[in-house]
């Protein structure tokens, strides 16, 4: 029965030379681990067979609207969120602020500084673009 079991064994990946010093549930469990791995690459292969199917298919898709765009069709060409959902995450827009709304914080802020008592300053005087950098406390505002 070993001399059966030693070519399958040989083609599933056992050394020849252990072979002989293996037991009957040891060439068994070689022979079905074997198997199980080709399951399983199999199955593999048929899952990745079946990715490539469906891009060829939407690929295919996406390439007649494109074609049909150019010989006048109205049909709108898909996003990448569109074409493949589930691969591409939906990026958010950003959103449109209210108008009203910011002018009514940055008057709002305004009042603040001005019941604060802090004084309007503009670009020119914005720490190092002081002609003293900052450094005299506005020597420059006084001298003029």
């Amino acid at each position: 029965m070993f001399e059966k079991l030693y070519p399958i064994a040989c083609e599933c990946g056992a050394d020849p030379v252990a072979y002989w010093d293996m037991t009957y549930g040891e060439i068994m469990a070689a022979i079905r681990a074997y198997e199980k791995r080709m399951k399983f690459e199999a199955d593999k292969l048929e899952a990745e067979t079946r990715i490539r199917a469906v891009i060829a298919y939407r690929q295919a898709d996406l390439t007649s609207v494109m074609v049909a765009r150019v010989f006048g069709s109205n049909a709108k060409q898909p996003t990448i969120h569109e074409a493949f959902p589930g691969i591409f995450p939906e990026e958010s827009k950003p959103r449109q602020q209210n108008w009203q709304l910011m002018k009514a914080r940055i008057e709002a802020y305004a009042a603040e500084r001005r019941k604060r008592g802090e004084m309007k300053r503009g670009n020119d005087h914005r720490g190092a673009a002081d002609p003293d950098h900052g450094q005299d406390g506005g020597a420059a505002e006084r001298a003029e």
